[in-house]
């Protein structure tokens, strides 16, 4: 083989398999965001929280309604609970019961204890046992087995 002839075959064409590898890249890097973005949002979500959330919601000129108040106490939070009529009177709640739940993972959700306050109220101690997004979901019922829901979202 000459010298004329290898200058005819033309220069060689290393970029060619980059080519076809440039696409693969773009796709992995694409999908690298995506793994960090959906590693940092959170769902807000627990497996039947919306249908909770539609329920606390459903009739807001219902019977009842039921007010969750938050306070700073020792060792972590006091959770009041209170039951009011349509007009916004106070009703004595004779059952109440609470979750404290953790809205990505399911399996960290925890019961709360409520105990009567003497006023009609009623208390829960609520700790929580990690930092993140967290929810309390409550409900009541009074004498009368009328019965009120409510979800309070607590900040990270």
């Amino acid at each position: 083989m000459s010298a004329a002839s290898a200058n005819r075959r033309g220069p060689r064409r290393r970029w060619i398999p980059l080519l076809a590898l440039a696409p693969l890249l773009a796709l992995l890097a694409a999908d690298a965001v995506m793994v960090v973005l959906a590693a940092r949002s959170d769902p807000g979500l627990v497996a039947d929280a919306p249908r909770r959330l539609g329920m606390a919601r459903l009739a807001p000129a219902a019977e009842l309604r039921l007010d969750l108040a938050l306070a700073p106490a020792p060792g972590g939070h006091a959770l009041r609970l209170r039951l009011r009529d349509a007009a916004g009177a106070p009703v004595a709640a004779e059952a109440a019961e609470g979750r404290l739940e953790r809205t990505t993972h399911a399996g960290a959700d925890r019961p709360l204890r409520f105990t009567p306050d003497g006023a009609g109220g009623w208390t829960a101690e609520l700790v929580l046992p990690d930092a993140g997004a967290w929810q309390v979901t409550a409900a009541a019922r009074d004498a009368e087995g009328r019965s009120a829901l409510a979800v309070l979202r607590l900040a990270p």
